[in-house]
């Protein structure tokens, strides 16, 4: 494993802890203030401050566990990508699909500049 994928792999390892433990505003900080996220449904989010404010939303609804598999990551500079796939439990189920992350080193941190995920749907 390259260093490179070593320091992706532990930055979604903080996202998700923050995510898993209700921490919106600590999921957010790793984002780049000047973020988008594209949603499934092709709706964005702009800025850190947006993205908090999703997830608050989203765990109000009863999000309770996200885990996410990392197939790929590659990079240059100050750039990486991610690429993998994940699940969120909920109380209303279970939530699939895929995502890819476009990270950006900035003062010597990764932070998420680009989010953009799929949702599978779900079996009929």
């Amino acid at each position: 494993m390259s260093g490179l994928e070593q320091e992706i792999k532990s930055r979604h390892a903080e996202l998700t802890k923050q995510l898993n433990a209700g921490n919106a505003e600590g999921a957010a900080a790793l984002f780049n203030q000047d973020c988008t996220m594209i949603l499934a449904g092709g709706n964005q989010i702009k800025g850190r401050a947006g993205i908090e404010a999703l997830y608050k939303q989203v765990m109000a609804g009863g999000a309770s566990t996200t885990q996410g598999v990392t197939e790929e990551v590659n990079g240059s500079g100050d750039w990486a990508f991610e690429r993998g796939t994940y699940q969120t439990h909920a109380e209303s189920g279970t939530t699939s699909g895929g995502y890819l992350l476009v990270w950006k080193k900035i003062d010597g941190n990764w932070l998420i500049h680009n989010d953009c995920f799929t949702v599978n749907n779900p079996s009929a």
